[in-house]
């Protein structure tokens, strides 16, 4: 494995009480630098068959909800030496808030949470290492530039003549050119996106696809294993419970172990119980125990032989109707990890995925592999392109996106990290001719037409009085500095000549823009967890008074109050990853992710205004005291209004897809719906 699996609480408990989401560190172990060594294996550590006991036991309960949510963190988020994790200690208190939450806590034998570390590198990068790595090329120029401008210097001086000004010039330039480089190394921007993409996205890939393979081999055993626990119960005394986990941790030794043969001798047996008892549970378990279970289980592999393809088939059966719901939390360039991972996932053999942007048949399952499906997909600031969520040729991830039951998009207009950095990085590479292509995801804006200052859902409106589908890209466009329109990703009829747009057309020709739900951040306020600013109301990603769309000196302000935020945490404005910060906006993060759209309307009713720190008008007091009274449509609308009130006091924009709106209010067929979307069939 190219992974390392933690616990992220203590033996999964807290206050010595066991954890109802267990959640695991999962980290790769690609070095930062290629001459660096790879992390060394704590042999004690838990493994990735603890992660897959966990989803195996929740999917013999009865529990409805069966699902894995993985989160990816973003770039520059390195470990400087001497200093601990940031992203682990964040994932650890991610993990406790899963298990406080009023909605989550009490979802047992449901879900699995893992956050996923890649090898990112904080920024500054070792400037000795970056002057040291200069290609020849480049320590020519730097020399040479140098040199040249000294002679030029000292040739002006003695003997006064302009034309040794070009000499300055030329080596100004010279070294000017070193410098850029020098600089683009130390932003680590372009080094995050080689690790990205070469290290985390197939370090997660193999885990997924490692998590799959044991799953189906651990349903193929799980007859065999209470097999032996019991005869094993008849022969010895012994702590059932400790048992269990005896003959468990012996199976996958022999499952990860592909150089021990059934025939095992003496040394191989001593060795693989000496590896066993390293771990604290099993000092007390005999040896003969172990060589016991070593040797059943051996017994049982060798006659598992002549059945083994009707054992995958039973086992495939098995997870065919307990498919793991596969969730995906992405921030910044974890969005670009993210959508890498789903898409090399997809099963592009499945006929169902055959096709162009022509043909509308296509309609790919969400299942992939032989145990996932894929279930809610929440970008947060995705640091990759805007035309992500359209249809044309150049968007390779259409089909890929198609499989995810749900998906969402937070942004705000304030994040100068993608905003500044992530889009004169990609300025370099990506291919286009025209600004607004260059845009990344994350700074998407939502506004109602002809109404620029609408909170809450803005087409809230239009859901309830038209039984079309609302076609969502209307809503959706990207703000431009200095300029009172924002620049539409469609042309409208009152487009400004001057303004771009994303594609030429009136329409998309396919909407996969509307399966997304969008949560416009921008002028969001909330109380939050910044430590400066505990239990105050402020604008949690952009300065206090500010207001869309910003200007240059609005800029200006947020640019110095990111810098403050990201030196010592003490002040300023996170304007990156703020959302993790706003009390409901975090709500709104987890609970989507675990309980999908539907589970966070009806939580929200459960919970109390108080809750979220606002108080009820009389009007919707009333309706939500009389709930109960309610139809299961009309009780999903209430919620629904709620919902959209909640956002409208907390200055929030969101234009939500129809399709969760027929869905999760109507309860009709998902996949009807969404044909009648990406076909366009309005009728």
């Amino acid at each position: 494995m190219d992974v390392l699996v933690y616990d992220l609480l203590p033996e999964q408990t807290i206050d010595g009480q066991p954890v109802t989401i267990p959640g695991y560190f999962v980290c790769s172990t690609a070095p930062i630098n290629m001459e660096d060594e790879e992390r060394e294996v704590d042999k004690t550590l838990p493994t990735i068959y603890d992660v897959a006991e966990h989803l195996y036991q929740n999917s013999k309960s009865d529990s409805k909800d069966l699902g894995l949510v993985i989160q990816i963190h973003g770039y520059n988020t390195g470990v400087k030496k001497g200093q601990k994790d940031g992203i682990r200690e964040e994932w650890e208190k991610v993990c406790k808030y899963l298990n406080k939450d009023s909605s989550l806590k009490d979802k047992k034998n449901s879900f699995v949470y893992v956050g996923y570390r890649w090898p990112s590198e904080s920024v500054p990068s070792n400037f000795k290492n970056a002057l040291s790595s200069l290609p020849f090329a480049l320590k020519a120029f730097l020399w040479l530039g140098l040199l040249l401008t000294i002679i030029g210097f000292i040739s002006l001086i003695w003997l006064s003549s302009n034309w040794f000004s070009l000499l300055i010039f030329l080596g100004a330039f010279l070294g000017a050119i070193v410098i850029t480089f020098l600089i683009l190394r130390i932003i680590v921007y372009f080094r995050d996106s080689y690790r990205a993409n070469n290290f985390a996205v197939p370090d997660l890939l193999e885990f997924i696809r490692q998590l799959d393979r044991i799953l189906i081999r651990r349903a193929i055993f799980d007859s065999s294993l209470i097999e032996i626990k019991h005869s094993l119960n008849q022969e010895l005394v012994i702590d059932s419970e400790i048992l269990d986990i005896a003959i468990r941790k012996t199976w996958e030794d022999l499952e990860a172990q592909t150089n021990v043969s059934i025939n095992q001798n003496e040394n191989q047996i001593n060795s693989l119980i000496s590896n066993l008892k390293k771990n604290e549970k099993f000092i007390q378990v005999d040896d003969d125990i172990f060589r016991t279970i070593v040797q059943k289980l051996a017994q049982k592999y060798q006659n598992k032989k002549q059945t083994i393809d009707t054992d995958y088939e039973q086992a495939q059966n098995y997870w065919n109707q307990r498919r793991i719901n596969l969730t995906f939390i992405g921030h910044s360039m974890g969005g670009f990890i993210t959508t890498q991972v789903v898409r090399i996932l997809s099963n592009v053999f499945a006929p169902e995925s055959i096709g162009n942007v022509e043909n509308l048949e296509k309609n790919p399952s969400p299942d992939i592999g032989r145990v996932y499906s894929l279930g809610r997909l929440i970008l947060v600031s995705p640091d990759i392109p805007v035309n992500t969520i359209l249809s044309g040729r150049t968007n390779f991830l259409r089909s890929s996106l198609r499989r995810f039951e749900e998906a969402y998009l937070f942004s705000n207009e304030g994040d100068l990290a993608l905003r500044l950095a992530s889009t004169a990085a990609n300025y370099f590479s990506f291919p286009a001719k025209s600004r607004i292509q260059g845009y990344r995801l994350g700074n998407v804006t939502v506004n109602l037409p002809k109404k620029k200052d609408a909170y809450g859902v803005v087409n809230l409106d239009r859901l309830f009085s038209s039984s079309e589908i609302d076609y969502l890209l209307k809503y959706v466009g990207v703000k431009i500095l200095n300029q009172k329109e924002e620049q539409n990703l469609i042309n409208s009829e009152n487009q400004n000549s001057e303004l771009q747009c994303l594609i030429p057309k009136q329409e998309d020709p396919e909407s996969i823009a509307d399966l997304f739900t969008y949560i416009d951040c921008t002028e969001y306020r909330d109380k939050t967890d910044y430590k400066h600013e505990q239990g105050k109301t402020i604008n949690v990603l952009i300065c206090n008074g500010q207001k869309s769309p910003l200007n240059f000196w609005d800029y200006v302000k947020l640019l110095k109050a990111y810098l403050d935020f990201s030196l010592n945490y003490s002040k300023g404005r996170d304007v990156h990853g703020g959302y993790f910060y706003g009390h409901f906006s975090k709500t709104m993060i987890y609970r989507l992710a675990f309980i999908g759209f539907e589970g966070f309307l009806n939580s929200l009713m459960a919970d109390l205004p108080s809750k979220f720190h606002l108080n009820l008008p009389p009007d919707l007091q009333e309706k939500l005291n009389r709930q109960q009274e309610f139809n299961d449509v009309e009780k999903q609308k209430f919620a629904l209004e709620y919902f959209s009130w909640i956002c409208e006091q907390k200055m929030l924009q969101v234009a939500l897809s129809s399709e969760r709106y027929r869905v999760n209010v109507f309860n009709e067929v998902r996949q009807n719906i969404r044909y009648r979307i990406l076909s366009k069939n309005f009728d």
